[in-house]
């Protein structure tokens, strides 16, 4: 079911903008991949990003409740060295998807769990972002 998209920030969590790639797969329900044909992880569009989810666009309309496995590299341009980059992998559950036209959908997620580091990099691109 596809919602219409209001520009607010419904995350208790802080967010930033952003623009990087990413990957996912669906996990569930089984049916949803069986029905997109989906057997390999489809590329998107992350555009904002909190230590509790992130927004992304795709071009497949996603329902409310499933549960994506979530691929990217996290880039922080403000560190240096090993700290700098970091592979993150994020199971998550769909919690609204926006038809944005021409084939393209903005999907939101909740991170379902998320390591304690992974957490801690987030919030600190977010604080220097701002």
């Amino acid at each position: 079911m596809v919602e219409n998209f209001k520009d607010k920030n419904r995350r208790r969590a802080p967010r930033t903008d952003v623009a990087f790639s990413l990957t996912y797969g669906v996990e569930k329900p089984y049916s949803l991949r069986v029905l997109l044909g989906l057997n390999d992880d489809i590329d998107a569009l992350m555009r904002d990003l909190s230590d509790s989810g992130v927004a992304m666009i795709t071009k497949f309309e996603l329902p409310r409740g499933a549960q994506l496995h979530i691929k990217f590299n996290f880039i922080n341009l403000f560190l240096t060295g090993q700290e700098r980059s970091r592979r993150m992998e994020i199971s998550a559950e769909v919690v609204s998807c926006a038809d944005l036209g021409k084939g393209s959908y903005r999907v939101g997620t909740r991170f379902n769990n998320i390591s304690e580091e992974d957490k801690a990099a987030i919030r600190n691109f977010i604080k220097r972002s701002w």
